[in-house]
């Protein structure tokens, strides 16, 4: 069994936003947008009520870069509570960033990039989680649309992981020279937390045409 600390120490990372510039260009979402450049609060209250006010907002706009943050913002309030020893109200906001974080997909499955800011959550997780799964089936959709070629090497990525994680070892050491083909010196380093900065491309290219959308 996966040991609680470890598990939302992840999350805490995982969940951690660079500052960028590329928000220039007005939104329908300006609480998802205050946190692209500022990343979440670190006090509680101040967590607390900007969890809120994303929940607000996607209640106003119907803006789904706003139910996904929500559900991010709910995990981070999971991580505070651990941290306090407080783990049933650590597990029931974690159990419900899931549930909004699987909501989101659910509800647009024809918005594919959705899936995309699931994966980058779930491909870090530990694998006792059993998120693996999803983001098998996530990858798999994902890399039937066109992305540029940044985005679909960290779908890759995390792909492999999730291979990995479901001990399907074989599918990911053929995925993996596939990817040495044309990368010879490829390698996906297990124990790195890529979920932990947000890229420029994964802003430009995923986050900002879904806070853009009415």
């Amino acid at each position: 069994m996966i040991h609680m600390n470890n598990f939302f120490r992840l999350l805490c990372l995982s969940l951690s936003l660079v500052i960028v510039a590329a928000t220039a260009a007005p939104t329908y979402t300006p609480v998802v947008e205050s946190i692209l450049h500022n990343g979440f609060p670190t006090q509680p209250d101040v967590l607390a009520k900007t969890t809120q006010s994303l929940s607000d907002e996607f209640k106003k706009t119907g803006n789904i870069a706003s139910l996904v943050f929500y559900a991010y913002g709910m995990l981070r309030q999971a991580n505070y509570f651990l941290t306090t020893n407080d783990i049933i109200r650590a597990s029931e906001y974690a159990k419900t960033g899931f549930f909004y974080l699987d909501e989101a997909v659910d509800l647009n499955q024809n918005i594919p990039l959705i899936r995309y800011l699931r994966a980058k959550v779930d491909a870090y997780l530990p694998a006792e989680l059993g998120r693996c799964v999803i983001t098998l089936e996530d990858t798999d959709i994902l890399l039937k649309q066109e992305l540029s070629s940044r985005i679909r090497d960290n779908v890759n990525d995390m792909r492999y992981r999730a291979f990995y994680n479901c001990k399907l070892y074989q599918q990911a050491g053929q995925l993996l020279s596939i990817l040495q083909v044309d990368n010879p010196n490829k390698k996906i380093d297990m124990a790195y937390n890529g979920s932990s900065t947000w890229g420029l491309d994964e802003v430009t290219q995923i986050i900002i045409p879904l806070m853009r959308a009415k």
